[in-house]
Order: structure tokens, then C-alpha cells, then sequence
């Protein structure tokens, strides 16, 4: 018996345009009257994800990849990442003159660069381009976007005041695989062709979903997740109710159970029919 859904946001719950299908609101709404938590799983930050948490009532948050859990009510579990691994990824960021952002409690601070291309014009223009160009694109914005927009001055002792969970790079293929060798203490995903997410070490949205479950008398053998980007495997494949979107990457659809129309195509209702969660009206 399913006790729990996750869902990731963008590309999963949110559509191309950024809406929220009606089908998703009557399935969130149909969930939630069985008596079944419905949360987020995302590598957004807190402040993004209550607006929607507040509109469709949901009951929890996974954000920053797992680094901070959140109910509607309270903050149940955080885990910020270390100062001095902070400062070195600052410090080798700024060498190879990589944009990047801070994931704080209270949002996200850093790349103008990189907030644009998580809005809602970069995110339909990101749709459009083959992932064949991502390198190209990396290179556009952290060599000639910077030159003509410097990334401004950080104010190191105000970033430090607050804690950081996650840091967003906008990093290619090839040099996230220096990166990764550079900093084996920490772990790194990726939720786009274009930018990676910094956390640390053995955290991820599973283990986010593992550690709810403790709170809430659920296993995995009970959780239903979807998702589409490569950030999302991990999830998918841990669980046992798993569900990539149409317009997932070929990975992401490797590991889930089973594959539902796209994010545009009323994908979350369709699964939810699939596994019989819902009656079809």
C-alpha cells in the first residue's frame, strides 16, 4: 500500500509553461483525501517551494537534494555544508571562472547568471536547446556573459552568517569530472544539462524520503516518486512505486518502473491510473 508520494518539480509537477495541470491538482487532491502524504523532492530552495506547498496543501518538502526537509509546519532536518569546503569550492570557482549560487534557508544568493537561467524563461529556452550545445552554452556564459556581466563581489562575511546547503555552478560535463576529483568529500548532481548541485556527501532526495519515513511510519516498499532529470535516479531507483515523466533523460527512465506521459501530457495522472490510485472518472 502506497503511504507516500514524492514528485519532483520542474519538468515533473510544473509544465513547460510553469503551470500546474489541472489533472496534477485533482490527483494531489484525490491523494491527500486517501489519506496519503504528498511532498515535493526538488533541488530548489525553500522559499520556491512554499508557494507551492501552500497552494496544493501539501505535507513536506525534500529541497536542496535532500539537505533540508521541511513539513508546512516546521523545519525537520537540515544539513549545511562546511565552511571550509565552502571556501574551496569559492576559491576554485573564481580560478576557473565558473558562475555560481549559494542554496540558503532564506533562498538563493550569488550568479545573476545562473537565478535568469532558473526562472521561467530560462527554463523554457533551456527546453528547446539540444543538450548536444550544453557545453557550448557553459562556455557562453562563464567566459563572454561574464565579460560583459561580472558576477558581482560576494560578501564573504554576510554569506557566512547564514548557513549554506547547497552551491549551483554552472559547470560542463568535462570539467564537472575535474570537479568531482577535486572534492571526493562532497557529492555532485546535476538537475540540467548546464549547472550542478554541490551537497555533501551521501545525502540525496532518497535519503530525504528515508529519513521522513522514520518520522512517519512509512518504508520505500510504500513510497511512489516521479521525476525526470539525473538528480532524480538515485529517488527512482530506491523506491518502489517509481515513475519517470516522458520527457525524462534516458537514465532517469532506465531505472523507474514505469514510464507516463510527459509533464505537458497529464504524465502524474496517468501514473496514478497505472497504479490504481485513482478511479477513472
Amino acid at each position: 500500500m502506497i503511504k507516500a508520494v514524492f514528485l519532483d518539480i520542474d519538468g515533473t509537477l510544473l509544465t513547460d509553461s510553469r503551470t500546474i495541470s489541472p489533472s496534477t491538482i485533482q490527483v494531489i487532491n484525490r491523494l491527500k483525501r486517501k489519506g496519503i502524504l504528498v511532498g515535493l523532492a526538488t533541488g530548489r530552495d525553500p522559499r520556491f517551494v512554499l508557494q507551492y506547498m501552500a497552494s496544493l496543501g501539501m505535507d513536506l518538502a525534500i529541497v536542496y537534494n535532500g539537505q533540508y526537509i521541511l513539513s508546512r509546519e516546521k523545519v525537520l532536518f537540515d544539513n549545511p555544508l562546511a565552511e571550509e569546503d565552502i571556501r574551496h569550492l569559492l576559491a576554485y570557482a573564481q580560478k576557473n571562472k565558473f558562475a555560481l549560487s549559494f542554496g540558503t534557508a532564506s533562498g538563493v544568493t550569488g550568479s545573476g547568471i545562473m537565478n535568469a537561467g532558473s526562472g521561467s524563461l530560462g527554463y523554457r529556452i533551456s527546453r528547446l536547446i539540444p543538450h548536444s550545445w550544453a557545453d557550448a552554452i557553459v562556455f557562453i556564459f562563464n567566459r563572454l556573459v561574464r565579460f560583459i556581466r561580472p558576477q558581482r563581489q560576494l560578501d564573504l562575511y554576510t554569506l557566512f552568517q547564514q548557513s549554506i546547503y547547497q552551491i549551483m555552478m554552472i559547470v560542463s560535463e568535462f570539467d564537472t569530472k575535474k570537479l568531482v576529483a577535486e572534492f571526493p568529500g562532497l557529492a555532485i548532481t546535476r538537475s540540467s544539462p548546464y549547472a550542478i548541485d554541490v551537497i555533501n556527501k551521501g545525502m540525496s532526495k532518497l535519503k530525504g524520503i528515508e529519513k521522513l519515513g522514520q518520522l512517519y511510519g512509512f518504508t520505500m516498499d510504500q513510497v511512489m516518486a516521479f521525476g525526470d532529470s539525473r538528480n532524480d535516479v538515485e529517488m527512482l531507483a530506491g523506491v518502489k512505486y517509481s515513475v519517470a515523466m516522458g520527457n525524462a533523460s534516458k537514465k532517469v527512465k532506465q531505472v523507474a518502473r514505469y514510464v507516463t506521459s510527459s509533464n505537458n501530457e497529464d504524465g502524474i495522472y496517468q501514473a496514478a491510473l497505472h497504479f490504481g490510485l485513482l478511479d477513472e472518472e
